[in-house]
């Protein structure tokens, strides 16, 4: 589902609803926008659908150096190097930078693909308390004393919660220690941040990650994904991250629309601050109602129930009144933490956000999850 509105047929009636759509990470509304749609046909007709083999070989064109380049500055990088999808581009890039002899240290509560990813490439793993400096603090001292290289892994923004990393601390810690920092910023870009340049921008560290993850799925509004970092690191990539190697070269058309989609997220900052002013009509929405919700300003909004129960009956009516909801259980999040997830849109109506809030305070009463 990409619109803020949607065509959803109900599993137990066959009856199709006009649905307001808030569980969606087209957080910016860009997978329906004329200017992507149009710059997308457009390259179609000149390049075709598909490269039809990996980039090192033959899969390469002007418009992937040129967005790759784009992107680098986008994210205040040397360089950039497009994958499949951000699940890829974070298996690559740890496969490709680590092995039996270095050391991985992951937040707690990092995304699956930097956890795969450190699990496949042999390293050994320290895991610190989420979000906790001086917790990662003692992982890099444990790891001082050993062999390797050391590369620190975490979220710009946790999607389950919509919380941020301190980045500021993480940045200095890993500088302190001499460790490699990696930030899986799928979530942020294109959201987060004045401008929209995501949780680095947002944290006051642009310039000082080494290695920046990325996706398109979410405020690009389409697919796949990218790492940014140094010239010496991209090209390393290109010859030793096996799943951008071993695969097909992003298409053209994703790249134009991709492409299309950072024009607008550059051009037209607007957008990005309604994203923001809609997240904050709907956290103090919620607030007042007497939900707990999370604190972090992201377009992601978890109202934790901590009852499945509970949860599911406000999510199904929901549903089934014509508000498009996520109940997150596990094995997601643990026994005990399940929560509603909203995701809010720049494209979301006053209407639309009045509509749900509405409809949340009238659910929430009824399934005892407000008093």
């Amino acid at each position: 589902p990409s619109e803020r509105h949607i065509k959803a047929t109900t599993l137990e009636t066959g009856k199709v609803l006009d649905m307001i759509m808030m569980a969606s990470n087209n957080y910016l509304g860009l997978t329906t926008h004329p200017d992507v749609k149009r710059k997308t046909i457009e390259t179609i007709e000149k390049w075709g659908i598909g490269m039809a083999g990996p980039g090192t070989l033959n899969g390469n064109t002007v418009i992937h150096q040129e967005f790759e380049s784009r992107l680098a500055r986008f994210k205040h990088c040397e360089a950039s190097m497009l994958f499949p999808s951000g699940y890829s581009a974070n298996i690559g890039c740890i496969t490709a930078l680590l092995g039996k002899d270095d050391v991985f240290i992951g937040d707690e509560l990092n995304h699956a693909s930097l956890i795969d990813g450190a699990r496949w490439s042999g390293a050994r793993k320290l895991v610190f308390k989420h979000s906790d400096p001086a917790d990662l603090e003692r992982c890099l001292k444990e790891a001082a004393g050993m062999p390797g290289q050391k590369l620190v892994a975490v979220d710009g923004v946790y999607s389950m919660d919509g919380e941020i990393a301190p980045l500021r601390p993480v940045v200095d810690l890993c500088k302190k220690y001499g460790a490699t920092l990696l930030v899986d910023d799928a979530h942020g870009s294109g959201a987060l941040g004045a401008t929209g340049r995501g949780s680095l921008e947002y944290c006051g560290v642009e310039g000082e990650v080494d290695i920046v993850m990325g996706t398109f799925s979410k405020a690009f509004g389409c697919f796949g994904g990218f790492i940014a970092g140094s010239n010496v690191m991209i090209n390393w990539l290109r010859h030793f991250a096996r799943s951008g190697m071993f695969t097909a070269a992003v298409s053209p058309m994703n790249v134009a629309a991709c492409m299309a989609s950072l024009e607008i997220i550059e051009t037209q900052p607007e957008l990005v601050q309604k994203l923001h002013k809609n997240g904050r009509y709907v956290r103090e929405r919620l607030t007042k109602m007497g939900y707990e919700i999370g604190k972090h300003e992201t377009a992601i909004i978890p109202i934790f129930v901590r009852d499945r129960n509970k949860a599911y009956g406000v999510v199904k009516e929901a549903y089934e009144r014509g508000l498009f909801l996520s109940l997150i259980e596990y094995p997601a999040v643990a026994p005990g933490s399940e929560r509603i997830r909203l995701t809010v849109m720049a494209t979301h109506t006053q209407q639309d956000l009045e509509t749900a809030m509405k409809m949340l305070e009238e659910l929430g009463k009824k399934y005892g999850v407000l008093s």
